[in-house]
């Protein structure tokens, strides 16, 4: 049997146990945590101010559970790992109460990995948490505690990405959110950011060099501050935003966020139940927490009705939006390299479950309708009334020019179409395996187009041709891809 005070004393004989063991909250069940060295901001933006080890029944574990607490903040490890931490430390505590094993001696590996398998959910969090802390109490001898990891076939994560036609109705609905929300969820969405490194993105965050633009990101991963190269666009929106600030805080204010808090105030003679989107909106100098975005999150997915192609209701989350933008990048090919250096990703462990994600997305559509869009990619997508548009070059190469092929998948909900006959340069034009032999067809008659303009040195016009070329061609070399993947599905 270990003792209470024979633990104190292991403790006190170890490295971090010395600097630990005169800690005045080790004495306290609720901890606040400002007292653990997280900023007002870092509090603000998780919405907890407290992490409690009330309900620990063992004591040799509480105690346990405190130390790896202040291991872990000395690591500066983010306040959502550590709350992990302590909800399995807890359950572990519950289980070996309730099994009889109330002393540490009596712990072996198959007692811990019955605490694993038992379990019908969190099997994989539980052994995170197993091997960490058997890994820091043995080094600090604490405590030898004994366990191997079970080894099983790990499921594919799930990717929970936003569909196209999800993505439509976000982007057709976006302006039911107020102004500096929607500016936020198109940033995050354009940057592939965390929600938490939005929250924390300061209000002059843009810097220019020549003609290039730099957004300065916290990378939370990381732990550090780093300028990006962006687009135009999203200089643009910083730009509104913080123009808005200026407006409702003042210019001289020193609120240094980006985005400030944001209050629905229930006015009096307002019904209740209204919709926050429908009341009046006061904004304060104050961190946006994530806790008011996930409200607001799930407020809209309910007024705008999003549903996916099935007609299911469609449960946005904040992180749905960075994982798309993962999604879109592994799609076009972009290296695991590159998109771990624009997402802040700690590692590359979860970039080939895109990838494989993407394969397999390709593999299903080639089976199915297999249409190719403007970049060559592979893709199924269309809406509920696709409408047939022919792509007539007449009016922009020669009268003898015509092509007639393709697909417009333009959604209804976005309106009519403003580019009139000029189908190739659309992101909604689609082609199929049967519009393969017209397009050759055009490819050969545009090259001898382009000899004779070169040979007449119509330079405009040779620049046309060319433009042309490329678009039928990218969609030549989707549509052989999509052959070769037919063929393949064949052969297996």
């Amino acid at each position: 049997m270990l003792p209470i005070e024979e633990l104190q004393k292991r403790i006190e004989q170890s490295e971090l146990g010395q600097e630990f063991i005169n800690n005045p909250l080790l004495n306290k069940d609720t901890w606040a945590l400002i007292d653990l060295g997280y900023t007002e901001e870092e509090v603000k933006i998780a919405t907890n101010k407290n992490i409690y080890f009330t309900d620990f029944l063992l004591p040799w574990l509480k105690l346990l559970t405190k130390l790896t607490v202040l291991a872990m903040v000395r690591q500066k490890f983010v306040i959502g790992t550590i709350k992990n931490k302590i909800y399995y430390l807890k359950q572990l505590d519950g289980f070996l109460s309730e099994q009889g094993y109330t002393q540490p001696e009596l712990l072996t590996n198959s007692i811990l990995k019955k605490f694993v398998i038992d379990s019908k959910k969190g099997k994989e969090n539980k052994q995170k948490t197993l091997r960490y802390v058997s890994k820091l109490w043995t080094e600090e001898k604490w405590l030898k505690l004994s366990y191997t990891p079970i080894k099983y076939q790990k499921s594919t994560p799930k990717i929970e990405t936003i569909p196209e036609e999800v993505l439509y109705q976000i982007y057709q609905n976006f302006h039911l959110f107020p102004p500096p929300l929607e500016r936020l969820f198109r940033l995050q969405l354009a940057l592939g950011a965390r929600i938490g490194e939005m929250l924390r993105m300061l209000r002059q965050c843009l810097k220019k060099e020549g003609e290039q633009w730099f957004l300065l990101r916290w990378i939370e991963k990381r732990k550090h501050w780093r300028y990006q190269r962006v687009h135009l666009v999203i200089v643009e929106l910083v730009r509104e935003q913080q123009k808005f600030l200026d407006k409702q805080l003042g210019i001289n204010s020193n609120f240094p966020k980006l985005f400030c808090n944001i209050y629905p105030r229930q006015e009096e003679g307002t019904r209740i139940g209204t919709k926050r989107f429908e009341l009046k909106l006061i904004y304060t100098a104050e961190v946006l927490s994530s806790q008011t975005i996930q409200k607001w999150l799930r407020d809209f997915r309910e007024e705008a009705d999003l549903r996916d192609k099935h007609g299911n209701r469609f449960n946005l989350q904040s992180h749905m939006f960075r994982r798309t933008k993962a999604s879109i990048m592994t799609n076009c090919g972009v290296k695991d390299e590159y998109i771990a250096a624009v997402l802040g990703h700690g590692s590359l462990d979860m970039l080939p479950h895109y990838r494989q994600r993407s394969l397999d997305k390709l593999e299903k559509e080639a089976d199915t309708k297999g249409y190719v869009d403007m970049y060559g990619r592979v893709t199924t997508w269309e809406p509920k009334k696709p409408r047939y548009k022919q792509e007539r070059l007449a009016e922009l190469l020669a009268p003898k020019f015509t092509i007639s092929s393709g697909n417009c998948h333009r959604p209804d909900l976005l309106g009519d179409c403003e580019l009139r006959y000029a189908c190739l340069s659309c992101e909604h034009h689609r082609v199929r395996l049967e519009d393969k032999p017209l397009i050759e067809s055009d490819i050969k008659d545009l090259q001898q187009d382009l000899e004779q303009a070169q040979k007449a040195g119509k330079q405009r016009r040779v620049t046309e041709v060319n433009r042309f070329l490329g678009l039928l061609t990218t969609r030549l070399q989707g549509l052989e891809e999509l052959e070769n993947l037919k063929n393949k599905n064949n052969e297996e």
